[in-house]
Formats: structure tokens, sequence, C-alpha cells
């Protein structure tokens, strides 16, 4: 009898645990269908943007394959990066590469050979941040992602919500670092943050 007392008590205790558990920081409020649009539109706001990409976008999708929020988000930014075959960006064509995260020299030689100029980082890749930063910074890429909190730690440019209203988010001491120059257009009806 005791055993069976302690057993709903404990449940009760975890659905109280459960309530109280900080939700995940690495969420993205909104969906790729409404996040890559924006991102695309951001792209062109960029004054070194066709000095960046050269004669095509090429925009890689970085993720970890051993996490699930990581691997689902893949799959819906590529889906709807492939709706966009056939249309250009700043009369550029455009294509997508997914880039499972194995380490800051495989991700460096494969974004040389493919000469990618964007990447996008999903849910899930915290880790490999740091190590993903470094390699934009190092070769120049624009960072782009749909996790707000990736933004704050140094993702150039990212989408949350404010009063269930999409919002750019800029942080210009890393869209610098990562040799990318805004238009004040944008910079105003973003949320700016890193400013120096």
């Amino acid at each position: 009898m005791n055993g069976s007392l302690r057993r709903p008590g404990l449940l009760a205790l975890c659905g109280v645990l459960l309530l109280f558990a900080p939700a995940r920081a690495e969420q993205m409020p909104l969906g790729a269908e409404t996040q890559i649009p924006l991102l695309l539109k951001v792209l062109t706001y960029d004054r070194n943007f066709e000095q960046k990409a050269g004669s095509e976008l090429s925009i890689g999708i970085v993720h970890d394959p051993s996490d699930r929020d990581s691997a689902k988000a893949t799959d819906e930014v590529g889906s709807i990066l492939f709706k966009f075959a056939g249309k250009t960006v700043k009369k550029l064509p455009m294509k997508y590469f997914t880039i499972e995260f194995t380490g800051a020299a495989d991700l460096e030689r494969f974004v040389k050979e493919k000469k990618i100029s964007v990447l996008y980082i999903t849910p899930g890749s915290a880790k490999a941040l740091a190590a993903v930063l470094k390699v934009s910074e190092d070769l120049k890429l624009t960072t782009l992602t749909g996790v707000p909190d990736y933004v704050r730690r140094g993702v150039a440019v990212g989408i949350g919500v404010v009063q269930d209203k999409p919002q750019i988010l800029i942080n210009l001491t890393a869209a610098r670092a990562e040799g990318s120059d805004f238009d004040a257009s944008l910079l105003r009806i973003a949320q700016v943050m890193g400013q120096k």
C-alpha cells in the first residue's frame, strides 16, 4: 500500500517540475515557410551581397544529424528552398546544400568546395555554434537562423516574433565581422543588437 501511494505522488511532482522547466532556447518561433522568404529578402539589403555571393547564391543548411529538431528543421528549410528553384535573388540564381556538422575543418572545406556564401544554422546546433561562427567570420559568410537565441549568441540575421508578428533580428557586430553592410532602411525596421 505504501508503494501505491508513492507512485502517484512522484508522478504529480514530475508534472509540477515539467510545468516550471525552462523552454528550450533553441526553438524556432516561426516555421520555415515564413522565415525563408524574409531571410532571402534581408540578404538583398546587404550592400556587399553580390560581392560575397559571386555568380550565384549558394546556401548551406548546417545541422546536427543526431539532433531530432535539427534534422526536422533541415527538412523544412530544404523543402522551402527547393520551392525557390529557378528563382533569383538580386538576379543571382540560387542553390542550397545540407551540411552535417562534423567539425570546423570539414565545414570550411565543404564551404570552399561548393562556393557557399550563406549558412543557415538550424536549432539543435548550440554545441557547434562557436565553431560555425568562427568559420563564417574567417570566410566572410553570412549566417542566418530561425532561432532568436542564436542571434544573441553571434549569428548575424534571424527571425523572431514580436506581438505575434515576424521580427527581423540583426546582430550588427556579427554581421560586420562576416563582411555584411546592411542598409539603414533595414536596420530601422529590425531589432538590432550587438552595436558598438
